[in-house]
């Protein structure tokens, strides 16, 4: 799917008063699908992910030449980022500063490729993660993927380093 297709289903979801997170085309079970992360403060709702969807399929309707998507054979699935949500780009790193986050690297860093830890912000392109064994510097490009961690102890509610909350969404 080219970039111009994914900023126009992009737009739709902005349009509709959503954030979009994020537009992929993925295999699952052999079959394609074409799955569109949407976000707004307070949470998504299935009816959101209705709505959406139904002003997305008609876009795709409207546009059956879109490559990637095998005339048809495909299918749509427009959900929440979830609550331990991905962070695609460095922007997310920037804006959820103070949440904790599991990063995967694609090169190793002192032996790791895994870290997780509270982000302190981004500079130069870097993404300062503060770990228990101490401040690490993850350049961006180097990021395979990244989520944000959510931990919940049932006594005393969410638990952990500025673990999830809405204040950020």
């Amino acid at each position: 799917m080219t970039e111009d297709y994914k900023r126009e289903l992009s737009d739709i979801v902005t349009q509709l008063g959503y954030e979009c997170v994020n537009v992929a085309i993925r295999t699952d079970n052999g079959r394609l699908k074409l799955q569109i992360l949407i976000d707004t403060l307070g949470g998504i709702t299935a009816g959101d992910c209705e709505l959406v969807s139904g002003h997305v399929s008609k876009y795709l309707d409207e546009h059956t030449d879109l490559p990637a998507l095998d005339k048809g054979r495909y299918y749509l699935e427009v959900s929440s980022p979830g609550i331990e949500r991905p962070l695609f780009t460095a922007n997310d790193y920037e804006r959820f500063t103070g949440r904790e986050a599991r990063l995967r690297l694609s090169e190793s860093i002192a032996g790791r490729k895994t870290f997780t830890g509270v982000i302190r912000g981004m500079m130069d392109n870097v993404i300062q993660l503060e770990c228990e064994d101490g401040m690490k510097h993850i350049p961006f490009a180097n990021v395979k993927g990244g989520n944000l961690v959510y931990r919940y102890n049932a006594k005393q509610g969410r638990k952990g380093k500025k673990c999830v909350s809405d204040e950020n969404l």
